[in-house]
């Protein structure tokens, strides 16, 4: 089947059955000058950012080169430079911690259309793996209003589909227990796999994981486990929380078109690459109301697919994200290494419920494995880029604090 996230960039673009790769670039850049001569109209960053912008010019997907990049420090900086809409009609304000940063945490602003658009965009990518008369336990974010979960909750009662938060899983036992009999569970990767690997009885028919990098080791490992489909989501609080999401082939996200326009960049020249080639995702947001984002550098590394989705699709979607090039450890010996990469290797030991890892010095890593038995610690020196030591002890995924990564001392 088709992934639903076509037709739904099909309806609410109004391209309808004349939706093609071409028709669609071209909405997309009409919808990109709109946003320019908005934001630039009607806040302080983007009045002066976007001052000597031609709009005119921007023709092709060549043409946003001449849009000067929004880099996540200048939101740091000064969050409500970028905030387009009065006060009164800010429906949500979303907080984000920014490591190595003394100033004030980022954050990112809705209207409450904004946040509706986003509902949309769940209840659609939600269709993909439930159907009416289902039931999802969501097991991350919280109950607060217009929290993720909160709107995943309203998108799905829009399709005929019961849920429940239960929120982040802190105590393993009680989440299983709370798990049983729903027939789909959203969560965070480590968390989920953490689950399975304590009680492997579970039989959701399918899972969604999201909020970060998901490896494939993971997803085998569920699927084989508790005999679910393993679908992800690719999305964070820039782009309104959902960005795309994968459809029963596992191929690629089918992207947000309606609300996001994506390009992939080399990280270091800022040059535009061609379909096929890695490099960092770059988002303008379409219609965002209250904070609209330009040439937005995400970090993400990922490239776009052209070729035909085998589920039908014929849009570009995003390939698996491969990590943030923020979370590249150059090591000593001239050789580097990424929690993603890591993870990977990791969540692959049969047996492994969580680890933690710390780089000590600036050419060894200390790994603590929550395991029951002994790691294979010359097999994995031979697969990791650097000196590693392994210790044993409790390792749970439920401190709230986030993406996972590599400690530095």
């Amino acid at each position: 089947m088709i992934s639903p996230v076509q037709q739904w960039a099909a309806e609410r673009t109004g391209l309808k059955e004349k939706l093609s790769l071409q028709t669609l670039m071209a909405w997309q850049l009409d919808r990109v000058r709109e946003a320019v001569e908005y934001a630039r109209n009607n806040c302080d960053y983007y009045c002066k950012k976007l001052k000597e912008i031609d709009i005119s010019g921007i023709k092709t997907l060549r043409d946003m080169q001449d849009i000067p990049f929004t880099y996540p420090e200048d939101i740091n900086e000064d969050p409500k430079a970028f905030v387009c809409v009065p006060t009164r009609e800010i429906t949500r304000i979303t907080s984000l911690s920014t490591s190595g940063s003394q100033g004030s945490p980022k954050r990112i602003y809705f209207s409450e259309n904004d946040l509706e658009r986003t509902i949309d965009f769940f209840a659609c990518g939600m269709s993909t793996m439930v159907h009416s008369g289902q039931s999802v336990l969501i097991m991350m974010s919280s109950r607060t209003e217009n929290s993720i979960a909160d709107l995943l909750e309203k998108a799905l009662k829009r399709i005929g589909v019961s849920s429940d938060i239960h929120g982040n899983v802190k105590d393993a036992a009680a989440a299983l227990e709370a798990a049983k009999g729903y027939d789909c569970l959203v969560g965070v990767p480590a968390e989920i796999m953490y689950l399975c690997r304590t009680d492997d009885r579970l039989r959701p028919e399918s899972v969604l994981l999201s909020a970060d990098y998901v490896p494939e080791s993971v997803i085998r490992y569920l699927e084989e486990t508790w005999h679910c489909k393993v679908f992800t989501h690719y999305g964070m609080t820039e782009t309104g929380f959902g960005g795309g999401v994968q459809c029963e082939a596992g191929e690629g996200y089918h992207l947000r078109d309606a609300d996001l326009l994506i390009e992939i960049v080399d990280s270091i020249t800022g040059k535009q690459l061609n379909a096929g080639k890695l490099g960092e995702v770059v988002l303008t947001t379409l219609r965002n109301e209250a904070m609209p984002l330009i040439r937005y550098r995400t970090g993400d590394i990922a490239r776009i697919l052209t070729k035909p989705c085998p589920c039908g699709g014929i849009l570009p979607r995003l390939d698996k994200v491969r990590g943030r090039s923020a979370n590249i450890i150059r090591l000593e010996n001239g050789k580097s290494i990424n929690i993603h990469d890591l993870d990977e290797i990791m969540f692959a030991i049969p047996g492994l419920r969580n680890y933690s890892a710390r780089l000590v010095g600036r050419n060894s890593l200390l790994l603590t494995a929550d395991t029951k038995s002994q790691l294979d610690a010359e097999l994995l020196r031979e697969k990791l880029p650097c000196d590693i030591k392994v210790e044993y002890g409790t390792v749970v995924p439920f401190t709230g604090a986030g993406k996972r990564n590599i400690c530095l001392e």
